[in-house]
């Protein structure tokens, strides 16, 4: 059996209108990647969420869904306690933009961190497009400068 949370907005906003179900239930989905996949490592349900032909485009290049997951899994190695939050989701029509955060230790060398043992918050942005239902394409932007300064040892005496 599924357990699926609603807040009382979006339950009002399924009941609303078929338009508003359907950006409703996308912004559900969106957090979904964020709390369950990057949150909790679950990567087991991902059919559910993405659609066929999914691309990921971030720091100038685009990717499959199987080089996002190997992405997300290298980043949950690099971190093995990351908290991921939602902190914004803003919907219309087929695209869904979420702002999100994330902590956590990076004990592991990977990821193209190196394993400092130094807690880290980041926060990014991304946005989702949907088609019936699922992602099949996003677009991403993280604060790389600002986790590689909190990774650098050469920021210790600056602060």
């Amino acid at each position: 059996m599924r357990t699926v949370f609603l807040t009382a907005g979006a339950l009002f906003l399924c009941l609303a209108s078929p338009s508003m179900a359907g950006v409703a239930a996308h912004k559900i989905t969106a957090a979904r990647v964020f709390l369950e996949k990057m949150g909790r490592g679950d990567f087991s349900k991902l059919d559910q969420i993405y659609g066929s032909g999914f691309v990921a485009h971030g720091s100038g290049k685009s990717y499959t869904l199987d080089e996002d997951n190997a992405s997300g899994k290298a980043i949950r190695e690099a971190v093995p306690d990351l908290a991921v939050s939602v902190d914004h989701l803003i919907g219309e029509g087929n695209l869904v933009a979420v702002r999100w955060s994330a902590r956590g230790t990076n004990s592991v060398a990977a990821a193209g961190m190196p394993g400092t043992g130094k807690s880290i918050a980041v926060e990014g942005m991304t946005i989702f497009r949907f088609k019936d239902g699922k992602i099949v394409e996003e677009w991403s932007l993280t604060d790389r400068l600002a986790l590689m300064r909190q990774l650098s040892a050469e920021q210790e005496g600056r602060r």
